[in-house]
């Protein structure tokens, strides 16, 4: 493990970004708007959060695939700004637990096949789903490709909620929900406070040598039992590798770091972050791993978040 700090903020990783790579995002995005949105909304009649009204949220993504969601939308406030929450790859979505501001509303996406999977196996049980290497010879039809969409697209399903304002939002990724923020705020206007917890599925050159998070492990099983077909994972990745999708960002983003984070490399952190060219901010914990900071982090990142969003 790098300890030297010098050697951290010196990162500064080329983008490997192929010719076609802008022609296939805008290419995606229209075909996605091709795609009725057909959200349905049910409120909840339990209470799950206290001052907050609970809705579940299906719509239609890429493919005309169902995404869900839940959306909590403050009692005391009319048409509030929301705040859209990414979780990472094979995890539940911790931040349920947390204390929310009241100020701002929050809509939670579930990731594609996530919702009925089995957080709770056993180190002997264990199975990640797979997801990560679903079509991942076919760029057009790769599960990276239906998740980042289903991201961009939540925010275009919120705007269309006349009991919402959706003129500013933000947007907070943990892991490789890190990368699915990117991804939205780089093509989205209407994202104007980005905050990234130790973001994943960044720099995979480097990053499928370090990580060891779960979709890495996935990515990394693929490739050594089909070693014939390794250049061209390497290159259809370069579609979807985070990094690729610095330069787009102009919003105000946070960042988090762990130096200790097995899951999420710091030196491919740094080398997002340096690659950044917006106003930008990151918060470095040295003795701390993938949870860096804490619900603590999460607080103070939150009112960071609200205070942009209600501004504009």
């Amino acid at each position: 493990m790098i300890t030297d700090f010098d050697t951290y903020f010196a990162q500064f990783p080329p983008l490997d970004r192929e010719k076609d790579f802008d022609e296939f995002w805008e290419t995606s995005i229209r075909e996605l708007r091709n795609t009725p949105i057909n959200a349905t909304i049910e409120q909840e009649k339990k209470k799950l959060k206290q001052g907050f009204i609970s809705y579940n949220i299906s719509f239609k993504g890429f493919n005309r695939s169902t995404a869900t969601g839940l959306l909590l939308v403050p009692e005391k406030v009319s048409k509030p700004r929301i705040i859209i929450i990414f979780h990472d790859y094979f995890r539940k979505n911790h931040y349920h637990t947390y204390e929310f501001d009241p100020s701002v509303g929050y809509f939670f996406l579930n990731l594609k096949g996530h919702e009925m999977l089995n957080f709770n196996q056993t180190d002997e049980e264990r199975k990640t789903p797979g997801y990560m290497t679903d079509n991942i010879l076919d760029i057009n039809n790769y599960y990276v490709r239906e998740v980042y969409l289903d991201a961009y697209r939540s925010i275009e399903m919120l705007r269309l909620r006349n009991f919402l304002d959706m003129s500013a939002t933000g947007i907070i990724g943990k892991g490789f929900g890190g990368a699915m923020a990117l991804f939205a705020a780089a093509y989205s206007t209407r994202v104007k406070a980005l905050y990234l917890d130790t973001p994943s599925f960044i720099h995979l050159p480097i990053s499928q040598n370090l990580s060891q998070s779960d979709a890495a492990a996935e990515i990394n099983k693929f490739i050594n039992e089909h070693r014939t077909k390794s250049k061209q994972v390497k290159r259809n990745l370069t579609y979807f590798d985070a990094l690729n999708f610095s330069d787009k960002i102009t919003c105000p983003t946070l960042v988090t770091v762990g130096f200790k984070d097995t899951d999420a490399p710091p030196l491919c952190i740094f080398g997002l972050f340096n690659r950044l060219q917006c106003d930008k901010t990151i918060e470095v914990y040295p003795d701390e791993g993938n949870d860096a900071g804490g619900a603590k982090q999460f607080k103070k990142a939150l009112q960071w978040m609200i205070s942009i969003i209600t501004a504009a």
